[in-house]
């Protein structure tokens, strides 16, 4: 049996945006544009799609329009908050409904929250939703350079959440390669969850296991 569960957020508890990922193109242009820059849309691709994009090659698109990137960075990580921010507000992102189980398993588990997504995502989220009760610990990434590198499939934020919950025996719920990854390198077991957006996925790694819908876990926690 399990004592812990730590979930991603994106794709796991929230659903995507209907336009993801063009949505978040929004926030890259808004924070060029606070340096007076309109960068045309094939250099705006090297900074939407998620923690698995460059910092190399976002910082060349930087200093191609003669934009510093240490300080592009925080304003981009600003921006990106403050949109889906607003999303969740107007409901255009919403929890899946079988998120309902994260009140059950936090009556016998400790339960933790680890996102590539912005730490400011993630803590209006749960406020948002009211899921304060539910959740011990929560982290996402820092809006810094350094916190973009210390994202999924490195271990830094999970540790931390290991930490915070003082077990490693936990299961990681996700649904991206980077989260399997992450936990096997962490050393805990791994629930992949496949959601509609990940039809005809591939994974580089074999989860611990495989659900269609969170309400399995409450099982799967058990016979852990």
């Amino acid at each position: 049996m399990y004592e812990s569960v730590v979930f991603d957020v994106d794709g796991v508890l929230l659903r995507p945006h209907a336009d993801h990922p063009d949505v978040y193109r929004d926030a890259v242009v808004t924070a060029f544009q606070s340096f007076d820059v309109t960068p045309p849309a094939s250099d705006v691709e090297a900074f939407f799609g998620g923690a698995s994009k460059s910092l190399d090659s976002m910082r060349q698109v930087c200093e191609r329009h003669g934009v510093d990137f240490e300080s592009f960075w925080p304003k981009r990580e600003r921006e990106s908050a403050n949109l889906q921010r607003r999303m969740m507000e107007r409901r255009e992102r919403d929890l899946y409904d079988d998120c309902a189980v994260v009140a059950t398993l936090a009556e016998t588990h400790d339960l933790g929250l680890v996102s590539n997504n912005q730490h400011a995502t993630v803590e209006f989220m749960v406020d948002h939703f009211g899921l304060d009760d539910h959740f011990e610990t929560a982290y996402g990434r820092s809006p810094t350079i350094e916190g973009y590198r210390r994202t999924k499939p490195d271990t830094h934020y999970i540790e931390r959440a290991l930490e915070d919950l003082g077990t490693r025996s936990a299961l990681y719920v996700g649904d991206s390669a980077s989260d399997v990854v992450a936990a096997h390198r962490a050393g805990l077991d791994s629930a992949f969850v496949w959601r509609d957006h990940r039809n005809d996925y591939e994974l580089s790694e074999e989860p611990t296991h495989e659900i269609d819908r969170l309400t399995q876990l409450a099982d799967l926690v058990a016979d852990g």
